[in-house]
């Protein structure tokens, strides 16, 4: 069996600040005020992001935060799993064991 991969730091750090920013934008989308006289905006595929209410779009925001947080966990070795499943920092190759 090949020795397991290894994502290098900048990798997960990057995905990371993307999903943290998606996560304030949902959070700032969330905070706009809504003009009840304003026509109801439509896309081609039925405007379903938009068409979220303003709580809906605020946990989501907070969800995204907590998965970029913990990708940020992650990317410094922390791992969710415990001792239950086998990690290394992300700067040490794994090798298994035969």
């Amino acid at each position: 069996m090949p020795p397991a991969m290894r994502v290098p730091i900048w990798v997960t750090l990057g995905v990371a600040l993307i999903v943290i920013a998606f996560g304030l934008y949902r959070i700032w989308v969330s905070l706009q005020k809504i003009d009840p006289e304003a026509p109801v905006r439509r896309s081609l595929m039925g405007g379903g992001f938009y068409r979220m209410s303003p709580r809906t779009h605020l946990v989501i925001g907070v969800l995204y935060l907590a998965l970029g947080g913990a990708l940020v966990a992650t990317s410094f070795g922390w791992n969710p799993f415990g001792g239950s499943a086998p990690a290394a920092p992300s700067s040490v190759p794994v090798e298994l064991k035969k």
